[in-house]
């Protein structure tokens, strides 16, 4: 075994070491928690298992408010090529790309985006996670290789594994050694085209799972016991006293509704349970406050004071925002890459040499904005700002670089029709005698 086929072979073992807590992580997001797994179950007793998914709900949430908006692109030089060349070759992917690349990255801390080329010669990406690849990082934070892990069509216990290098492809049948290697392929890329989006350098031990798990199984486990308390409780048992009841008798008495005691000495009661509803309550809303504190979200169903403008509910966001923010920046530098990367594939096919450096990624936050201030605000500044950074502020403008041509055009047809409407110069004849 050569020093290339042991390395892919020890980040194979290290893939499967950790992909029990990865399964974890992602069985939680689907709300299949330990408190249902283990939940105390109790013989001939209501067992009702109640479902409160919050870290899926706070996921969809961070996704919603940072990517619910279109990211805008802007040149730094205003060069018009540059912003064209990525509408014009990214307009085939998915809508929810970044979105679902965000989602992976919130359940696993982080996740990639394999990229390769499609039989149309259009550059493309394949979103992978920590379940089904592995990436190896060296200590300078270059990519060394990465490995796909999947399975094809209905053969559901033979693995593939392609194992990427800067130079080639290799491909695997089972395992990595001698005997299972299928072939190689080469890449148009010359460095593993795989880019990481990373949401905490300390990886499974920062994120939602991590954070509200324990929270997440105390709620879930307490409100479906007093669930089970609830159901238990309409089998009350019935206390009958100074007369024999036949047993034969005790279901025509429960159709009836109605019970009949010939001795006036009989008494009949329930006896039923004293349960404590405001402890429960309070246990309940205490776990509930905590997961809402520790994870920056907010409780969108608490009544809200009589203040309800736009900047109170600005305020009101400021923990998430603050979240969202750092969600932003893991795509931000993701996508860095991806532009690297694409244009690097360009140079190679037509030949036309772009700088992603002089890409600015602006993100407009799908949360409450008030416009009409923006506006106020850019409208006040004059020619201190730029329109094209005066129009990237508005909420309701996706695409920046589009917006600007809009604003040309119009203004050059504004500019012929004015043209049209002044009327000629009419010059009086000079007379002479």
């Amino acid at each position: 075994m050569d020093d290339q086929e042991k390395l892919l072979n020890d980040c194979f073992t290290d893939y499967n070491t950790k992909l029990a807590g990865n399964q974890l992580m992602y069985d939680y997001y689907k709300g299949d928690t330990d408190a249902l797994k283990n939940y105390k179950m109790v013989t001939n007793r209501s067992n009702l298992q109640t479902r409160v998914n919050f870290i899926k709900k706070f996921i969809k949430e961070e996704v919603s408010y940072t990517l619910g908006n279109k990211i805008s692109y802007l040149s730094k030089t205003s060069d018009v090529k540059i912003t064209d060349a990525i509408e014009y070759n990214l307009s085939h992917w998915s809508e929810k790309h970044d979105q679902n690349l965000l989602k992976n990255s919130l359940i696993y801390s982080e996740a990639y985006e394999l990229y390769y080329i499609n039989k149309l010669g259009e550059f493309c990406s394949r979103l992978l996670t920590p379940l089904n690849s592995y990436v190896l990082v060296n200590s300078d934070g270059d990519i060394e290789l990465a490995l796909h892990i999947f399975k094809k069509g209905f053969d559901i216990t033979t693995i593939y594994i392609d194992a990427y290098l800067p130079d080639k492809i290799m491909h695997y049948k089972g395992a990595i050694n001698a005997t299972s290697f299928t072939g190689e392929d080469t890449h148009y890329f010359g460095e593993v085209p795989v880019s990481i989006c990373t949401i905490s350098d300390v990886l499974d031990q920062d994120n939602l799972f991590q954070d509200i798990k324990g929270l997440q199984d105390a709620f879930e486990t307490n409100l479906s016991d007093i669930t089970n308390e609830i159901s238990d409780f309409r089998s009350a048992y019935l206390i009958v006293t100074g007369v024999n009841i036949e047993e034969t008798d005790l279901p025509k008495m429960k159709e009836l509704g109605a019970i009949q005691i010939p001795n006036k000495d009989g008494t009949v009661t329930w006896l039923v349970k004293n349960i404590n509803d405001s402890f429960i309550q309070n246990t309940l809303t205490t776990l509930e406050d905590k997961i809402y504190q520790i994870s920056g979200h907010i409780n969108a169903n608490e009544k809200l004071s009589s203040n309800t403008s736009s900047l109170a509910l600005r305020t009101r966001l400021i923990s998430l925002e603050n979240v969202c923010s750092l969600d932003a920046k893991a795509i931000t530098d993701c996508n860095k890459n991806r532009l690297r990367m694409l244009f690097k594939y360009l140079l190679v096919r037509d030949s036309v040499t772009l700088n992603y450096k002089d890409i600015k990624q602006v993100f407009t936050y799908n949360i409450p904005s008030d416009d009409l201030v923006t506006a106020q605000i850019i409208a006040q500044l004059g020619d201190k700002l730029s329109t094209e950074t005066g129009i990237a502020q508005l909420s309701f403008v996706d695409n920046v670089a589009d917006e600007m041509k809009k604003i040309e055009k119009q203004n050059k047809a504004n500019s012929i029709g004015a043209g049209l409407l002044t009327p000629p110069v009419v010059v009086n004849p000079v007379v002479t005698k």
